[in-house]
């Protein structure tokens, strides 16, 4: 296997026109939507002044689907009543209850539409929608079907990073009918800068739409699950200046890392990990048989035992309120020294002692407490794909990616999921394998080539069963990503690759890169939901994940 990043400056990519572009019949923007009635409602946006085109558009490609327009009262401030009837053929309602009509208006569009598209949906009705309320026919008929409900939202400056927006986009997140259309940066009428935010083409957000009714709003599967150890570069530690052993801590909105440098009885360091603020789960903490299992596992046979330059320990510490406490031997990650360092011929030892761990893990029979069940890194991954990502900006970023890959590169990341998902063969798994859980050194002062003196994995916050491909190429998905951040001679990079496989004793083949993009696209997600004050898009990353797919 030759996993090797490219070079030269970072990829760039031309941002979509916020406008959209009208796709002929049969694209894959213009998917057969797999319905007979669409209810439209239009809100209040100055956005909805091109209801009349998307409508014409609509009814160009599919001639036989019906539909029905709703028009909130602040809509008409945009578009008339007149002008969106020409282009359905039929009548345009109001969001209102007359006095004089018969029935009840929001049960009859609650059983007659097979889907709902909100298109814009203002800040307002999003909200609305998000807290229950149900004072309009709309919402009420939105709350009482079980038809999916698409909500494209129109956000002025300001509004995707609002704690309000995302407190509702969670709430509706974990709706199962409800499929969220992340919006685009567009022109602001107020600033006139692309400061604002503005739904995608509404052929785009009709693929989204039947994407969901392919799947069957499959309402198990809830809203976004798990928390996977931190990015492969957490930011650098803080220190207090006037102690003489301070508290180093880092972390993100998804793990919050704190290491007492101050020595143990045993000689080493204590970490505490904890979920961040913004996880979406705790740790799923191992049960005593299988900690027992994993602290025996790493002197099994094959492996180097616990002693010599080389010596590495599967560590799975100990359960300390929400988080998790160990008994380390050093105070640095092998990501931290690879991020500063660069790939120095001595960080192949403590590489190819992550491969024996992993391998010694691997070769665990499952016990009984450990069900089969996805790591929640996976679980995170598959959330964030079917468009049920809690965070806002995750899933504007997940409509970057996905615009700047094109529709068959999409559609390959997808299918390497489904068949990680599909594969019968799991072992016992680290969950979330990375080199910011592999401790080294003993002291954590060690430069030049001297050898590390030790490597320390931590592990059990995340146990699961998955594929045994999925530990190994999440960390060669990290080598390659360190290697197209930091740099450096592409053969040295190349060698520490080589170590960890050497130390598994198993290599992932010709499509090492699948794992490895499934590794960078969860880093997207991880760096967008839970990385404050991240503001340089991920046009870089869509470039990097091109290169990964078309190998």
């Amino acid at each position: 296997m030759t996993a090797t990043a490219p070079t030269g400056p970072p990829f760039t990519t031309m941002p979509p026109d916020p406008r959209g572009t009208p796709l002929p019949p049969g694209a894959p923007g213009t998917p057969g939507l797999g319905i007979e009635r669409l209810l439209v409602v239009v809100t209040g946006s100055a956005y909805a002044w091109s209801t009349p085109y998307w409508l014409d558009l609509l009814r160009l490609h599919h001639p036989r689907l019906d539909v029905k327009v709703v028009l909130t009262r602040s809509a008409e401030r945009f578009v008339t009543r007149q002008s969106v009837a020409s282009r359905v053929g039929g009548e345009v309602y109001g969001d209102g209850w007359p006095a004089d009509a018969p029935g009840a208006r929001h049960v009859e569009w609650a059983e007659w539409a097979d889907a709902f598209v909100v298109y814009p949906a203002t800040l307002h009705f999003l909200a609305r929608l998000a807290l229950g309320l149900s004072d309009s026919p709309a919402l009420l008929a939105a709350h009482c079907s079980g038809a999916p409900v698409a909500v494209a939202p129109a956000l002025p400056p300001g509004g995707l990073e609002s704690p309000v927006v995302r407190e509702h986009w969670a709430t509706l997140a974990a709706r199962p009918n409800v499929v969220l259309v992340p919006p685009i940066p567009g022109r602001s009428l107020t600033t006139g800068r692309d400061d604002a935010w503005v739904p995608p083409p509404l052929p785009d957000v009709l693929h989204l739409l039947a994407e969901r009714l392919a799947s069957g709003n499959d309402a198990d599967k809830g809203a976004a699950n798990g928390a996977a150890a931190g990015a492969a570069s957490p930011p650098g530690p803080t220190e207090e200046p006037d102690e003489a052993y301070p508290v180093r801590e880092f972390g993100t909105g998804l793990l919050h890392t704190a290491v007492d440098t101050r020595p143990l009885p045993s000689g080493g360091r204590l970490w505490r990990r904890t979920p961040g603020p913004l996880a979406p789960a705790p740790f799923e903490q191992p049960a005593q048989d299988v900690t027992r299992l994993l602290e025996r596992a790493a002197a099994g046979p094959g492996h180097s035992g616990g002693t010599g330059p080389s010596a590495g320990r599967l560590v799975p510490g100990a359960e300390d309120g929400p988080g998790r406490v160990y008994d380390v031997c050093g105070v640095t990650s092998l990501a931290h020294r690879l991020l500063n360092e660069g790939p120095r011929p001595a960080f192949a030892a403590p590489l190819r002692e992550l491969g024996h761990l992993l391998r010694a893990v691997h070769d665990i029979p499952p016990p009984a407490p450990v069900q089969p069940r996805p790591s929640r890194a996976l679980r995170r991954l598959d959330d964030w794909l079917a468009g049920r990502s809690p965070v806002p900006r995750a899933a504007c970023a997940l409509g970057q990616v996905r615009r700047a890959l094109g529709e068959e590169r999409w559609s390959h990341l997808r299918t390497w999921r489904d068949e990680v998902a599909a594969d019968p063969v799991t072992v016992l798994s680290h969950g979330a394998a990375g080199l910011g859980s592999l401790v080294v050194d003993r002291d954590g002062i060690g430069g030049g080539d001297e050898p590390i003196t030790g490597q320390d994995l931590i592990i059990g916050e995340d146990l699961c069963t998955a594929p045994w491909y999925v530990d190994i190429g999440w960390i060669v998905g990290e080598l390659v990503e360190l290697q197209w951040q930091v740099g450096g001679d592409k053969q040295a990079w190349q060698r520490l690759t080589d170590a960890l496989l050497e130390g598994y004793g198993r290599d992932l083949g010709p499509e090492w890169n699948r794992v490895a993009a499934l590794r960078i696209l969860l880093h997207v997600h991880d760096i967008a939901a839970y990385l404050e004050g991240f503001e340089h898009g991920f046009d870089h990353y869509s470039g990097f994940l091109r290169f990964l797919v078309d190998l």
